[in-house]
């Protein structure tokens, strides 16, 4: 019979954790920092021992895989909308089932030495040694896809925007879109494009409210505005002020604000 150890157990399955978030994060181009992805990979390790509890049967390990890993995109990515938070959720729990079926398909058809997978669960009876070894691998093999990335792909910026109100004040994540240079056409102010469901619920005075016109490649229209008391960009006070305009359609993926790259100047 194999003897599994607690601690190797552990340490392969917080790698694999790991290497599954980050595929989610490129997968919906998540912007969440590298920290937040090892704790929902930590958090996702440790309930992996979950599987030796005596009463872990066929259905209760699907109500148990679905709660930790809502749980563990929880801990990863954080809450976001609820259509964000299911998308994230179903991607992850997609990944994780290719993974896991690729892996059974391995050990049917070869039935290598040391991989075990019991109650849904991986273990590869691996030294430490060549768990540090395959980790250095995978991180060089990443940071060099991220090179490769960034060579043809210029990295996306992505902003934390709080906006503050008379009655609220809440935050969103912006990407910086060059060719986003639109602006309030009597003031002259730079508008940060959100999607509606960023916005909705929000105390907005009528009176605050202004018409922006847009143009696109698949036609123009009129925007709604409204100008906060303040915008922070990053903690960072918009002196000049900006607008922020509703938009009533979607963006792109999981982009839901748009700012032009010249409303940094004012801070």
């Amino acid at each position: 019979m194999q003897t599994v150890y607690i601690d190797t157990l552990l340490c392969v399955n917080l790698f694999i954790d790991y290497i599954l978030l980050f595929a989610v994060k490129k997968l919906l181009r998540v912007n969440s920092r590298a920290i937040r992805l090892l704790l929902g990979a930590l958090f996702a390790s440790f309930c992996t021992l979950g599987v030796f509890l005596p009463f872990y049967t066929k259905l209760f390990s699907v109500f148990y895989r679905v709660i930790t890993a809502a749980l563990t995109i929880l801990i990863a990515f954080g809450k976001g909308s609820l259509k964000s938070f299911t998308v994230r959720l179903l991607t992850f729990i997609g990944v994780s089932i290719g993974f896991s079926g690729f892996i059974s398909l391995i050990w049917l058809m070869f039935k290598p030495e040391g991989v075990i997978i019991y109650n849904d669960a991986v273990y590869f009876d691996i030294s430490p040694v060549m768990l540090i070894v395959c980790t250095l691998i995978a991180f060089i093999s990443l940071s060099v896809y991220e090179r490769l990335k960034e060579k043809h792909h210029p990295k996306m910026k992505i902003h934390k925007v709080t906006v503050i109100t008379e009655n609220d004040l809440y935050s969103f994540d912006s990407m910086v879109d060059t060719g986003c240079s639109l602006k309030e056409p009597f003031s002259g102010l730079p508008v940060i494009i959100a999607e509606k469901e960023l916005i909705e619920g929000k105390n907005i005075s009528d009176e605050k409210v202004r018409l922006v016109p847009f143009k696109t490649l698949t036609g123009e229209g009129m925007l709604k505005a409204f100008k906060p008391e303040k915008t922070l960009i990053d903690g960072k006070e918009v002196r000049s002020g900006c607008y922020i305009g509703v938009s009533e359609g979607k963006l792109t993926n999981e982009i839901k604000s748009l700012m032009g790259d010249n409303i940094t100047e004012g801070l």
